[in-house]
């Protein structure tokens, strides 16, 4: 990361009754993007974005939000930096009145005037689909729809840093892309996002910052081979370009998208072979490291590329560092987020 971190910890562990549910060495979050964690339950995410809220300490470490100690400071000084920062939590909390008040109720503790309060309200249920709710009852809506009002809730105070625990789940189908939109539409603000997920496909297609979190500790990342490019047609095949690099892909998308491919799925050899595989990339090793049980091989295909491949296939095709190899994956291999 080449810009200032809006969040930064070190040294984090949080032990909830002798069980360690945290424990970082180091971790710096870019201002102005978007930074995704993922993993399962118990990883660990929401008790990080609990802590970045001020919301609870961390057992041991040091935690800065926007270059501010959320737990060294005083009263007075934690809440201007909530202020400045916005949770939404997974199953949100709203007040028993309209969809209206619960989305400008922020702005009315912030002193905004009428006419610009409404004009923002509107706007943000706009983009999230709520215009047609703003009258109803907000303990009447569904599940995705508080998701929807909290995450509008978040959209009108334009927050220096939004944290979103879980932002699509039991929201429907039809809803997800309305509130990735209202997630790019902070991003465009200038505010900072971090976001708890366990869908690797929408962590991936919001953001190449992901953080992959296990048992409370930071692991390896959730894909190889990540790649960012363009789809375009090519004949009858989808073709994803990634500088001079055409790899075909099955898909119905069109424009910049973000790619991956299995390393387990890339057949490594010296020869061209006889495959209904689209994707024959020669190229030359780079790297080889044990992952697992097997070996990781980095090959320079004109960008590069992984594939996981047994110790035993390692030393029958003789790879090195410099040997002439092909790649080859079948176009299913490659998941379009």
């Amino acid at each position: 990361m080449s810009g200032a971190p809006a969040i930064r910890v070190a040294n984090l562990t949080k032990v909830y009754a002798g069980d360690t549910v945290l424990d970082l060495e180091e971790l710096a979050l870019e201002a102005g993007r978007i930074h995704v964690l993922i993993g399962g339950n118990g990883a660990g995410k929401t008790t990080l974005l609990r802590i970045l809220a001020g919301l609870e300490p961390p057992t041991t470490g040091a935690v800065e939000v926007l270059g501010i100690d959320p737990f060294s400071v005083s009263r007075a000084q934690r809440r201007d930096l909530q202020r400045r920062v916005t949770l939404c939590f997974q199953n949100p909390y709203l007040f028993h009145s309209s969809v209206r008040r619960n989305i400008d109720f922020g702005l009315r503790a912030r002193g905004v005037a009428g006419p610009d309060r409404a004009r923002r309200v509107d706007k943000a249920a706009e983009a999230l689909g709520l215009t047609h709710l703003l009258n109803r009852a907000a303990r009447t809506l569904s599940g995705g729809e508080s998701k929807r009002v909290s995450l509008a809730r978040a959209l009108v105070l334009r927050p220096e840093v939004v944290l979103l625990d879980e932002p699509v789940a039991n929201v429907d189908a039809a809803s997800v892309s309305e509130v990735e939109a209202a997630i790019r539409d902070l991003l465009e603000q200038g505010s900072t996002m971090v976001i708890a997920t366990h869908q690797l496909d929408q962590a991936y297609r919001l953001s190449a910052d992901v953080v992959r979190l296990e048992r409370g500790q930071i692991a390896p990342p959730a894909v190889d081979n990540l790649l960012d490019g363009e789809i375009i047609q090519r004949g009858e095949t989808a073709v994803l370009t990634v500088g001079k690099v055409e790899i075909r892909v099955m898909t119905d998308r069109r424009g910049p998208a973000r790619a991956a491919v299995d390393p387990a799925t890339v057949l490594v050899s010296k020869e061209a072979v006889q495959s209904s595989a689209l994707n024959a990339f020669p190229g030359r090793v780079t790297a080889l490291q044990e992952r697992g049980t097997g070996i990781l091989v980095t090959a320079d295909v004109g960008i590069p590329l992984q594939a996981h491949i047994t110790k035993e296939s390692l030393h029958s095709l003789s790879l090195t560092i410099g040997s002439q190899v092909i790649l080859t994956f079948k176009a299913a291999s490659v998941t379009v987020f």
